[in-house]
Formats: C-alpha cells, sequence, structure tokens
C-alpha cells in the first residue's frame, strides 16, 4: 500500500506532445513529396530512443528492462507485420512508411502500435472511399504518413490529456 501524495511527472505527456510534433512534419513532407527522408528518420530514431529513459526516469514503477524489451518486440512486430504486407501487396506500402512505423514502435509498443496502425488504417480506407465517391475515379497511391499521424494522435490523446 502506497500512502502520501503521487509524485506527477508531466515528462512523458510533454515528449508525447514533441513526438506528434515530429510526425506532424513527416506526414506534410510525406503528404508533398511522397517520400520519408533517410536523415529524418535517423534523428527521429534518436528521438524515440530516448523514450526509454524518459519514462523509466518519470515512472519509477517501469523497469528500465521492460520498456527495452517492450520496445524491441514492437519494433519486431510493427518491422515483419509491414514487410509482409508490401510483399503481398506488390510493394503496397512504402519502405519509408515501413522505417517510420518501426521507429515508431519504439514509444507505442507491441499494442500501441497495432493499435495505431488499425486507426490509421480506417481514416485512410475512410478517407479514400469518400474521395472515391466524390471524384468518382480511383485513387492512385496515397502518402501514409498523415494517416499514421492521425492514428498516433487519437491513440495518445487520452494519455496526454490526463
Amino acid at each position: 500500500m502506497m500512502t502520501g501524495i503521487r509524485n506527477v511527472s508531466n515528462l512523458v505527456p510533454v515528449y508525447l506532445v514533441l513526438t506528434l510534433i515530429f510526425l506532424l512534419l513527416f506526414a506534410i513532407y510525406d503528404y508533398r513529396h511522397h517520400k520519408i527522408r533517410k536523415k529524418a528518420l535517423a534523428a527521429f530514431l534518436a528521438w524515440c530512443l530516448l523514450y526509454i529513459p524518459v519514462k523509466s526516469a518519470a515512472d519509477m514503477q517501469v523497469h528500465f528492462l521492460d520498456l527495452v524489451f517492450h520496445a524491441v518486440l514492437g519494433c519486431m512486430v510493427s518491422f515483419l507485420l509491414l514487410a509482409f504486407i508490401a510483399v503481398l501487396s506488390d510493394g503496397g506500402i512504402g519502405g519509408g512508411d515501413i522505417k517510420l512505423v518501426t521507429v515508431l514502435a519504439i514509444v507505442l509498443g507491441t499494442a500501441g502500435i497495432l493499435g495505431t496502425l488499425l486507426i490509421s488504417c480506417f481514416v485512410a480506407l475512410a478517407h479514400i472511399a469518400i474521395r472515391e465517391k466524390i471524384a468518382k475515379k480511383k485513387q492512385g497511391s496515397i502518402a501514409f504518413a498523415p494517416y499514421l499521424f492521425t492514428g498516433v494522435l487519437l491513440y495518445v490523446l487520452p494519455q496526454i490529456i490526463r
């Protein structure tokens, strides 16, 4: 049983907001150029790796090795899932998107990245269906990072505002 005043840290919500800003920049660039730059991904990887010590320092009940395990597992699951989809769909998802999701899994873990992908895909499918109804023509390739941003935003928003 714990007594006393609970220590509340704003470190993780601030980190998540800054991560959303990074993702927004990826989304804008991907929307304009249909590309995710490797240098930006490398910087984002360093940022996402920072999540493990940030979360560990902010929440003493979470063990550092548990965070590492969930980050590695999330990366493996998301990479394998998206690589499998890319092979089955003959390149239907780009390598930059696969790398971005894999790096993002460091922060979100397995359940978080799968939930985010589910939300992102539903938003993308709804948007494509609406655009095809309005334009009366088949949608070509899409930039996935804007939908990924939307999925992450909807997934982490409850964590930020609590």
